[in-house]
């Protein structure tokens, strides 16, 4: 028998008294046999990785690592080997959960781990990184537990890591993508917290090349966290998948490295001094920027020192969007996630102006004060926000264009505000012409509309909401839902309407019957509009009694009334008493019955054609019987068959 195979089989008997010593519970004798064995053969691969199992399963993790360091430094190709490590380091990349079967297993690896020396960690972690068939992600992943390890090495891996990660975001902006959370979660925060990345100092990276970071670089890093926060914080208001950097928890870190920006670029005493922190009210910080900017409105033209211009700039485009997160999660939020009808709790809240103090009557100590207001103390900043802007698609976000139409309403600016209401309405599908979003945009299209004077627009638009309107349970017999409170204050009226149908219905009607009176009281020869007035005076009755007096005196002078529709949506008992009146009248021409070839030709008036008469008390019977039912659905219904009466080009939606 050939030397060398007798030695292999010496070893396989020894490894084997060690296993079945093992196998019995007796690790001393396993142990005595290993001890043995490692001293017969020290060249042996199999028994040296032996040693190390031995160590491994009676949990003595020093020895584990000593055995694996000599097995490392001996036999540094051996696969067995290889999958040893590889195994160590994807427990380092294994976040701990507490549903995972193999989390005891996982920690021992990485206790294990701690065990090694230093050069024998760096250079497993090293050899991991290298390998490509990991793909990007995992080796940028290798790459900063290497960092976190040896801090030194953030120069290089640190930008190498920034470089690749960003080459891979860039194909896929949606803030889920896992680059694109590990560059703006881990890696800037990672490169903006080392004090070995400094600006203006040579940095020689892994390929040979020198890059000398400059201001420039860290406000590049800055951007893209920003983009990253503002991203996901969107998508949370809007209903989507929520995320750990979402929200408070977002700006929070935002701000945090926006100090570290701050310290390493120059600025932080500045902003310290001037108190900007998130525990601050907002308009506290903000006026906090302006004395930062050191504007004064009495020195012109201004310019404040680049370093602090620039801080300015990221300072107020950070509390700006936080600001309107803040105000769109309670004006906003509860209008997404899913539901499609709007309810007490969960509907939006919407600004609106008194539409009977137009903007340009405004008394003058209000247009004064309007005029100061705008001259306050500004940051000069909008080409640069809105090339963040673009870069972000924030200019997309449904939820800022709401905002910014707010902020054009409380402005006074109603022109703006319509036109990017306009675009927002033109952006919502059929599908979502019902849900509390869409409603809430058209509304305030009603508003600013009717703010503008063009009254047959906002009537198009108001009935167009209440056409679409969820139908709601309404009790037999309540006809008059609940109403707010009249306003007697002179000025400028601002308030807050929830976009629930209890409060919808009431605005939009007013609107409606507002508009369709000039209307019908203006033309003569608009008889519809008359009688679809009528139709609609029953809502909130008899809120609107002064206005059907003059209807009935219009129709006594014009001597006549056609509306066979009158049947279909008069239920009111005031009204059909009232018409029942007027149809008796001698002189009077009234048509309220449909057009059909048994009546057609007939005039109801007294003495005239009594099956007329006899038919229509025959109907006025029938219709009162109908006076207990809801005038909502009614109403619903009306909008939905009929088309109002305006006459003349208004606008549509």
């Amino acid at each position: 028998m050939p030397l060398s195979v007798a030695r292999e089989l010496d070893c396989e008997w020894v490894v084997g008294r060690c296993k079945s010593y093992l196998e019995r519970g007796d690790k001393h004798g396993a142990k005595a046999w290993i001890l043995t064995a490692r001293s017969l053969f020290p060249g042996d691969f199999s028994v040296q990785y032996e040693a190390f199992c031995l160590h491994m399963s009676c949990e003595e993790l020093k020895e584990a690592a000593m055995a694996l360091t000599d097995l490392f430094n001996v036999f540094p190709r051996e696969a067995q080997l290889q999958s040893c490590l590889t195994g160590l380091v994807e427990a380092l990349l294994t976040p701990p959960t507490t549903d995972d079967p193999q989390e005891k297993v996982t920690a021992q690896k990485k206790l294990l781990f701690n065990q090694l020396p230093a050069n024998v960690q760096k250079s497993v972690l090293l050899h991991a990184a290298a390998d490509e068939n990991g793909g990007v992600l995992r080796q940028c992943k290798v790459w900063l537990v290497i960092i976190k390890l040896f801090p030194d090495m953030v120069k290089t891996l640190g930008l190498d890591a920034y470089d690749l990660l960003s080459k891979e975001q860039s194909t896929a902006v949606m803030a889920d993508n896992q680059s694109r959370e590990l560059l703006v979660c881990e890696v800037i925060p990672l490169l903006l917290a080392s004090p070995e990345i400094r600006l203006e100092l040579p940095v020689v990276r892994s390929s040979g090349q020198s890059t000398t970071l400059k201001t420039s670089h860290l406000c590049q890093w800055l951007e893209s966290v920003a983009s990253f926060y503002t991203t996901v914080t969107s998508q949370a208001l809007l209903g989507g998948r929520g995320h750990k950097c979402a929200g408070k928890v977002g700006w929070d870190q935002l701000h945090q490295l926006l100090m570290r920006t701050a310290e390493k670029c120059g600025w932080r005493e500045v902003i310290l001094s001037n108190q900007i922190g998130p525990h601050l009210p907002s308009r506290v910080r903000w006026l906090g920027v302006e004395k930062l900017s050191g504007y004064n409105p009495h020195v012109k033209p201004f310019e404040a020192p680049r370093p602090v211009a620039i801080a300015c700039f990221y300072i107020a485009v950070f509390l700006f969007f936080e600001m309107a997160w803040d105000y769109c999660r309670e004006m906003l939020a509860p209008a997404f996630g899913g539901s499609s009808v709007p309810v007490a709790g969960r509907a939006p809240w919407l600004v609106v102006e008194e539409y009977q103090h137009h903007p340009t009557s405004l008394d003058d100590k209000t247009s004064k004060r309007r005029k100061a207001d705008d001259s306050r103390p500004s940051l000069n900043f909008n080409t640069e926000f809105m090339r963040l802007g673009q870069q972000w698609g924030a200019l997309e976000w449904s939820w800022l264009g709401m905002f910014r139409a707010d902020m054009a309403v409380f402005k006074c600016d109603h022109t703006l505000a319509m036109q990017i209401l306009t675009h927002e309405w033109h952006k919502v599908s059929e599908d979502e012409k019902t849900s509390p979003m869409a409603t809430r945009i058209i509304m305030q299209m009603v508003n600013c509309a009717m703010v503008l004077g063009d009254s047959r627009g906002a009537c198009s638009f108001a009935s167009e909401v209440v056409s679409l309107l969820p139908s709601s349970q309404v009790l037999p017999g309540v006809t008059s839902p609940r109403t707010l409170p009249p306003q007697h204050t002179s000025g400028r009226q601002l308030r807050l309407l929830c976009c629930t149908p209890d409060e919808i219905m009431p605005f939009c009607m007013e609107v409606i019957i507002r508009t369709l009176k000039d209307v019908a009281f203006g033309d003569p020869k608009n008889e519809r509009a008359l009688g679809q007035l009528l139709v609609l005076l029953q809502y909130q009755w008899p809120k609107e009694e002064e206005i059907f007096a003059s209807l009935i005196t219009t129709i006594q002078k014009r001597r006549r009334f056609h509306f066979p529709e009158f049947f279909d949506y008069i239920i009111l008992i005031d009204i059909l008493e009232e018409m029942l009146y007027l149809a008796n009248c001698d002189s009077l021409q009234i048509t309220l019955l449909p057009q059909t070839d048994a009546n057609k030709g007939r005039t109801v008036t007294r003495g005239v054609n009594r099956g007329a008469r006899e038919e229509l008390m025959l109907a006025m019977e029938q219709q009162i019987k109908r006076c207990e039912e809801p005038v909502e659905p009614l109403l619903r219904h009306f909008f939905k068959q009929e088309k109002l009466s305006l006459g003349g080009k208004h606008a549509t939606t």
